[in-house]
């Protein structure tokens, strides 16, 4: 649990903990945010919701010191302030954890949690030199907080993303013990790659810190942004357009305000397409340790949906039929052929596409722009002279159909949001003449409901016109709505089965297989 720590606090009782005037930051020709106004009282949550692109990411990190806002006035508890770094906001009260990792990955858990220490208050370091065996006990202290079982002194680039998101938490909840004014603690997405245990732990440690600080709380899950907030905020195109109490708000409403029209009503209709010849077909697929004895087969036209909590070995399948990671055993065949000496390449080559769920690192090029991302998987393919003119007019017409924000097709990839960037992402594949199977990891990953609407109505045309898809969901009603078919995995092994032509398995017949 979360305790109070010693606090000065000289500001009259009901000064707000956080008071933001007309703040405007803009890059270039666009204006990220515009003349927001708000104010965040003590012992809140306050959810902070908009499509991608809407400038929440922007706000945070004026609010986190890694930008300077081109206009307006903050105030933490009633006192002016101006953050020319990170390390001024959590001098200030702030913990932050951002939706795109900024863990280094060189150093281990206890270095990256004491970080976020003020050295000069911190038991663990003197004048600059570490005191490991007290970084390593305040760190598992911390990490227990949270519920995290990592060890200290492991290296953060060999943990899995959830892990490394379960250290990111930490970090940012340490500001509470490390300062001695109310703590203002950002999260960002932070529940979007964990499972509902870890959620469930994270949720009571956010009403913890209600009573000793404020939260400001950004997620594109509404159910869960209802459950957790006191009050909901709304940016859309950079501006705050409602602030809503929670109590009596529907996530229809939300939607609508988030997005700017109501969500789109769409029955659900599976269709059997069992009866043409497999595009893709597994037969005892095994990796030592990942999984064993998976066997599959993908028509043309078809999704299948896999479920499975982390660690049952999905994600390390579908690597493997891309070709990014190695099996041990059993058979993949293509098209009629079997695979030999499978690589990414090859995959590539044969009209297999994949869209990773670290984006940043394995989807995308930051430093390229748009229509060069998009023309990576077509040098893939051997085609060595690139048409610089065609491929902006390529981009430009597909930033059009994804709906990409801004569309500025000569802005670096790694200047968009992480919607914006997933969007970019998908259209590499979804452009390809030679598509024939698309591998999806967790493609609804951070994205806004609007932008979640536009790459499944993508991923269902591509379906539709006898692309074979093979989706890793982020949630259980995902894969029901999504999937033909839907595998369940444990422990790497397939539990369950489902062809949903004749099978109507609800979320709870999933999980059981799952757990």
């Amino acid at each position: 649990m979360t305790k109070a720590v010693s606090r000065t606090d000289p500001a009259p009782a009901g000064t707000p903990a956080l008071k933001l005037t007309g703040i405007t930051k803009t890059f270039g020709s666009v204006t990220a945010v515009k003349n927001v106004s708000l104010e965040i009282p003590r012992n809140q949550v306050i959810g902070l919701i908009g499509e991608n692109g809407a400038g929440k990411s922007t706000l945070l990190k004026i609010l986190s010191g890694l930008h300077e806002p081109d206009a307006g006035v903050m105030e933490v508890h009633g006192a002016a302030v101006k953050f020319r770094r990170p390390q001024d906001a959590v001098a200030a009260g702030f913990g932050v954890v951002h939706q795109e990792q900024s863990l280094l990955t060189n150093l281990s858990v206890a270095e990256n949690i004491a970080m976020n220490a003020l050295s000069s208050k911190d038991n663990a370091t003197r004048g600059g030199w570490y005191r490991w065996g007290q970084l390593n006990k305040e760190a598992e202290k911390i990490l227990a907080k949270v519920g995290a079982t990592v060890d200290p002194r492991a290296i953060i680039g060999d943990l899995s993303f959830v892990d490394r998101q379960m250290v990111e938490i930490a970090r940012a909840l340490r500001v509470d013990e490390m300062t001695h004014t109310a703590p203002i603690v950002i999260l960002d997405e932070p529940t979007s790659v964990l499972e509902r245990n870890e959620t469930a732990i994270l949720e009571r440690e956010i009403a913890e810190l209600k009573h000793v600080g404020s939260v400001i709380f950004v997620s594109h899950r509404l159910d869960e942004v209802r459950r957790i907030c006191d009050r909901i905020i709304v940016m859309r195109s950079g501006e705050i357009v409602a602030d809503r109490a929670t109590e009596g708000v529907t996530e229809d409403e939300l939607f609508q305000l988030m997005i700017g029209h109501a969500a789109k009503a769409r029955k659900h209709e599976v269709q059997n397409r069992q009866g043409g010849e497999p595009l893709l077909e597994v037969s005892g697929l095994s990796a030592k340790g990942q999984f064993k004895d998976v066997s599959f087969a993908v028509p043309p036209g078809h999704c299948l949906a896999i479920v499975g909590t982390i660690g049952s070995g999905r994600e390390e399948l579908v690597r493997a039929l891309f070709g990014a990671e190695p099996f041990d055993a059993g058979t993949i065949t293509y098209q009629g052929s079997r695979l030999q000496s499978w690589s990414a390449a090859r995959a590539t080559r044969a009209g297999i596409g994949y869209v990773p769920a670290e984006r940043k690192t394995e989807g995308m090029v930051g430093g390229f722009n748009g229509p060069e991302n998009m023309a990576i998987a077509r040098t893939g393919t051997r085609k060595l002279f690139v048409n610089p003119w065609r491929e902006r007019k390529d981009g430009a017409q597909w930033f059009e159909t994804m709906d990409v924000r801004p569309r500025d097709v000569k802005l670096h990839l790694s200047r968009f949001s992480g919607g914006n960037q997933q969007k970019v992402v998908m259209a590499k594949w979804l452009k390809s003449e030679t598509l024939k199977l698309l591998i999806l990891d967790h493609p609804l990953r951070g994205l806004d409901p609007g932008a979640a609407e536009t790459v499944n109505e993508k991923i269902r045309e591509a379906r539709d016109s006898g692309t074979a898809i093979v989706l890793l969901a982020d949630t259980l009603e995902e894969a029901l709505d999504m999937g033909d078919t839907v595998l369940v995995m444990r422990d790497g092994e397939i539990t369950a089965h489902f062809d949903l032509t004749v099978d109507t398995p609800t979320t709870l017949d999933l999980l059981e297989k799952m757990v």
